[in-house]
C-alpha cells in the first residue's frame, strides 16, 4: 500500500492470528500503523508477526485471553509500556460452535458469550 496514512498510529487487533485478524493486520501494517497483535497465546500470532515483520511493520505479540478481566487490564498496561498510546482498537477475537444452539452445553454457552460478548466489553 503507497499510501501511509496511518503512519505514527498504533492499532491492536485481538484475534490476530489468522483469518479476518491477519487480513486486517496487514492492511493497517501496510497503511503504516504500529500494531499490537493479541492473541490467546504467542505462539497463535507468530506468523501472522512473522509476515509483517518482513515486511518491515513495526509490531509486537501480546497473549491475552478476552474473557479474562485481569489479563485485559494487563495487556492494556503492556501496550501502553510499548507504544505509549493507542489509536485503533479492532475487537475481532471470537469464537463459533459449530452444532445447534439447543445442542449446547452450559460450558460451549458461556465459552461463546464470554468471548464474543463480554470480551469486546471488557476491551
Amino acid at each position: 500500500m503507497a499510501d501511509r496514512f496511518l503512519e505514527g498510529r498504533v492499532a491492536v487487533i485481538t484475534g490476530a492470528g489468522r483469518g479476518i485478524g491477519r487480513a486486517i493486520a496487514l492492511v493497517l501494517g501496510g497503511a503504516g500503523a504500529a500494531l499490537a497483535l493479541v492473541e490467546r497465546t504467542l505462539a497463535e500470532a507468530a506468523d501472522t508477526s512473522r509476515l509483517l515483520q518482513g515486511a518491515g511493520v513495526q509490531c509486537e505479540t501480546f497473549a491475552c485471553d478476552v474473557r479474562e478481566d485481569m489479563q485485559v487490564q494487563t495487556l492494556a498496561a503492556q501496550v501502553m509500556q510499548r507504544f505509549g498510546a493507542v489509536h485503533i482498537l479492532v475487537n475481532n477475537a471470537g469464537t463459533a460452535i459449530r452444532k445447534k444452539v439447543h445442542e449446547f452445553t452450559l460450558e460451549e454457552w458461556r465459552l461463546v458469550m464470554e468471548t464474543n460478548l463480554t470480551g469486546p466489553w471488557l476491551m
